[in-house]
């Protein structure tokens, strides 16, 4: 037994090895790859067609993209951060978009706040706004609705995504809807929804 005890004693009694690297250093260049990848000006091209104001603008760049930001989102009490990711890169007229760098991250201008949120108001979905559907590969896979304020300023955004063709992730396409509550006419970001949900599948009155 004391045999047992004193092995033990030596075995675990010596410090461990010190690493070959410098721990910091190494930890630090990991999250700044992160940052890069996610929030980086460069990177994955996707094609999206985006509606601003009722105004149909084409676009083939990255949904968001420009400088990170070291802040957080704002969101209201009740509403989920989950997937929210705070930037630069957005323009007030557009504030929110998804991550071009990681499809499960939506992207919100600094100094928003998210105090709606309604996930999925589009899902399966056909869309009946994009010409040449080509069997079922415009179908919404993946959507949300955001209500967003700044001071006195609120926009009302829809983004989506599209299935990707063939199974190919670089083919996925989406597009969005920014109106405010005075070019929209609606009171309220459900009807509004609703409405934008009526307009995609053609059957808006």
């Amino acid at each position: 037994m004391q045999e047992i005890i004193e092995r033990l004693d030596a075995e675990l009694g010596a410090a461990p090895p010190p690493p070959t690297f410098d721990v910091r250093t190494t930890i630090g260049a990991g999250r700044h790859a992160v940052r890069r990848r996610r929030l980086a000006a460069g990177g994955a091209v996707l094609a999206l067609a985006l509606v601003v104001g009722g105004a149909g603008v084409a676009v083939t760049s990255q949904f968001g993209g420009g400088q990170g930001s070291d802040h957080s989102v704002l969101v209201a009490a009740g509403v989920s951060e989950e997937g929210l990711a705070p930037t630069s890169g957005l323009k007030d007229v557009f504030p929110a978009g998804y991550d071009p760098q990681d499809d499960s991250e939506v992207l919100i201008r600094d100094g928003w706040e998210v105090y709606q949120r309604v996930d999925g108001p589009v899902d399966g979905l056909v869309d009946g706004l994009v010409d040449g559907l080509v069997d079922g590969s415009q179908q919404v896979t993946s959507s949300v609705g955001l209500a967003l304020r700044k001071g006195g300023d609120i926009v009302w955004v829809l983004l989506y995504r599209h299935a990707a063709v063939a199974g190919d992730p670089g083919s996925s396409t989406g597009g969005g809807v920014a109106e405010t509550p005075a070019e929209s006419g609606y009171d309220d970001l459900a009807g509004w929804l609703a409405h934008q949900k009526d307009r995609m599948a053609g059957t808006a009155r």
